[in-house]
């Protein structure tokens, strides 16, 4: 877990590694609840989560699903879905009988809040910080991992794509909102990467 001050509010924002993210979404048995966290580690605003439907994941023509958010608050955008996520919905899908326009996640987002309170206990076994992990957290994680995955594969417009796929216009105030509220410090997995063409 890595942590930076706010610059003006008090607290601390998170930013999760690959671990982290695993213990947190273990400790959540309900598939609508989990699936809602997967959501946020997609990079979904709160208000973004409890709008999915079914009917919203679309099949790429080669390779994989992407998830269309329509009304974002930036507008209609469309960011990449795991395949874990991708089974998660498609399995809620159909045991709970939905429609393609049914809303996934329905409650409201100070159920979801709540929700991450519950999850992240088994953080707090580990680092106190976490006592403080929200829903914003989650999609810094996402930003700052898909980012710097996407740089150390030599992928040129790392930024773009994170951006757009996260719903950050791309102007040069949406470029500073991105590098100083989300893009966080070199998440672990990249820095052990890289060590391998460092002579050290």
């Amino acid at each position: 877990m890595q942590t930076r001050p706010y610059s003006v509010d008090d607290g601390r924002r998170i930013w999760l590694n690959r671990e982290e993210r695993a213990t947190l979404l273990e400790a959540v048995d309900d598939p609508r609840r989990r699936i809602a966290l997967q959501l946020g580690l997609h990079g979904l605003r709160t208000d973004e989560i409890v709008a999915v439907e079914p009917g919203h994941v679309r099949e790429l023509p080669s390779k994989g699903q992407v998830l269309i958010i329509p009304d974002g608050k930036t507008g209609k955008r469309e960011t990449p879905l795991s395949d874990d996520l991708a089974q998660r919905l498609s399995y809620l899908k159909s045991a709970a009988q939905l429609r393609q326009d049914d809303v996934v996640i329905d409650v409201s987002k100070r159920s979801i809040r709540n929700w991450i309170d519950a999850a992240r206990e088994p953080l707090l076994d580990v680092d106190a910080e976490a006592a403080s992990l929200g829903m914003h957290d989650l999609r810094r994680t996402w930003a700052t991992d898909t980012y710097y995955s996407l740089a150390l594969a030599g992928v040129p417009i790392a930024e773009q794509l994170t951006m757009s796929w996260g719903g950050w216009k791309q102007t040069s105030t949406g470029r500073e909102t991105f590098r100083q509220n989300y893009l966080g410090p070199v998440p672990d997995h990249v820095t052990t990467e890289a060590l391998q063409y460092l002579d050290l």
